[in-house]
């Protein structure tokens, strides 16, 4: 429904009319009641069950449908002169209301969606498991919208799923590293979600590392699974013969040292040769000046600069339990949170520590956004729903 189109529509309507000046939100208010009393007057005297097959009758079919719009009609012409976004609003409203409202027991959602016509979407984690076109349709045949997530080794993915034409989103990982695609996935999976609540996710891989964000989406009442894919790809068979052949010429180059046992057992007799090699122990020092060299940076800088890159680089922040840290302290920020993408990011730094790379702070706003405590809505606008 094009939500904006409508209220133009409206807007046009009413200022042909000279009835701009009555177009109150108050009075559209108290207009929207009276219509929702003219709909609630159809079941009024109806039973339970009487009301339910309504509908069977062509002309109450029609009433209904009348008091119906003319709700709708001034529920958007509310939202327009109250400058609200609709879209946002609803959004906000079932965060609110999941958290309110925690579910009493769970629905299957494990079984593939019905054909209601809503978007299907499938996020394929193609460095995990790569099936084939035939086979990702007989895995998900209700799929409407395709988002193949790949390594930068991975390419032409559109021309390998080319039937889906249009459907198909190739999303290429912007650095590599750690758990770089499966945040990269994430993240789209929020993305998608916040504009169509709706939409039935469905992720393909055999990672168990998404199942804590999948339950996490099940619980706030989105529809997501995940499927695996048991058989190997088709594009690995190819390989896998080249990879044997080479091996097998190294094997053989070997083996006829590995049969010259003699020689083995001779070096094992030249007790001389290892001794003078064990003399040798000034290379020792050389590695222990190394670690003590990370600690006393003016006696041996050149090491000291080899090791600490390693070291940040093993020492990145742990998502999950950085995000905890960084929800306590917006949350004690109050109304002075960032309220943009960019403000968000470099508010993130002091908890990370100022050195941090900026593909570290692009992880943690990312799972921020997975967890669902940050949503970013038009123009790049920040909202913390679970914050509020």
């Amino acid at each position: 429904m094009d939500i904006e189109g409508l209220q133009g529509t409206l807007r046009r309507f009413a200022a042909e009319r000279s009835w701009e000046p009555f177009h109150t939100p108050k009075n559209l208010a108290m207009a929207l009641m009276v219509e929702a009393a003219e709909l609630t007057e159809i079941f009024q005297w109806m039973t339970p069950e009487e009301s339910r097959g309504a509908h069977g009758d062509p002309a109450t079919k029609q009433r209904v449908g009348e008091e119906l719009a003319d709700v709708l009609l001034y529920l958007l012409q509310v939202a327009d002169h109250t400058n609200t976004d609709l879209r946002q609003a609803v959004r906000d409203k079932l965060v609110k209301n999941a958290q309110k409202y925690p579910p009493t027991w769970k629905t299957n959602l494990d079984q593939p969606a019905p054909a209601t016509g809503l978007a299907i979407h499938v996020l394929l984690d193609y460095e995990n498991v790569q099936p084939s076109e035939d086979e990702l349709r007989a895995l998900v045949p209700e799929a409407t919208n395709v988002w193949v997530f790949h390594g930068p080794h991975q390419r032409e993915i559109e021309q390998r799923f080319g039937s889906y034409g249009n459907a198909i989103t190739a999303v290429p990982i912007s650095k590599t590293g750690k758990n770089s695609l499966d945040f990269h996935l994430s993240f789209y999976m929020g993305y998608i979600t916040s504009r169509n609540h709706e939409a039935s996710i469905v992720v393909v891989a055999n990672d168990t590392g998404y199942e804590p964000v999948l339950e996490h989406a099940k619980s706030m009442g989105f529809s997501v699974r995940q499927h695996g894919h048991s058989r190997v790809s088709a594009a690995t068979p190819p390989r896998a013969p080249a990879k044997k052949t080479a091996p097998s010429k190294t094997a053989a180059s070997k083996a006829p040292v590995a049969k010259a046992a003699p020689v083995k057992k001779t070096a094992a007799k030249k007790v001389p040769a290892k001794k003078a090699a064990a003399k040798k122990t000034p290379a020792r020092p050389a590695k222990k000046t190394v670690k003590t060299g990370a600690g006393s940076s003016a006696r041996t800088p050149a090491n000291a600069n080899a090791v600490v890159p390693k070291t940040a680089a093993i020492a990145s922040p742990d998502p999950a339990a950085m995000t905890q840290r960084i929800l306590e302290g917006l949350r004690k920020m109050g109304d002075k949170r960032p309220v943009k993408v960019a403000s968000l990011k470099r508010a993130l730094k002091p908890f990370l520590g100022n050195a941090v790379s900026e593909e570290a702070v692009a992880t943690v706003f990312n799972n921020l956004i997975a967890h669902g405590s940050v949503v970013v809505g038009v123009d790049d606008r920040i909202t913390y729903p679970r914050l509020s």
